[in-house]
C-alpha cells in the first residue's frame, strides 16, 4: 500500500445552519483522494470537533467561535 508523504490536515467549520449530513457528505467527498492512502484515497483519520460561542468579551472583540484544549 502507497503511503501519504507527510501529514496532511483539512478543517472545515460549519455554521449551525450548515450542519447537515448532506453538507458534510459533500465536505467529505471533495477531501476524499487528497490524503491517506494514494492507492484506494481513505482517510486516515476523520475528526468532528466541536467550537464554541467566545466569551463575551472575546465576541466583541469579534471572535466567532473559539476551540479550547486541555482547559
Amino acid at each position: 500500500m502507497a503511503t501519504s508523504a507527510g501529514t496532511k490536515t483539512a478543517s472545515v467549520t460549519f455554521t449551525l445552519s450548515n450542519q447537515s449530513l448532506d453538507t458534510v457528505t459533500a465536505i467529505v467527498t471533495g477531501i476524499l483522494g487528497k490524503s491517506g492512502c494514494r492507492t484506494c484515497g481513505r482517510l486516515i483519520n476523520l475528526d468532528f470537533q466541536f467550537q464554541v460561542d467566545p466569551d463575551p468579551d472575546l465576541a466583541k472583540a469579534g471572535a466567532i467561535s473559539v476551540e479550547t484544549v486541555g482547559f
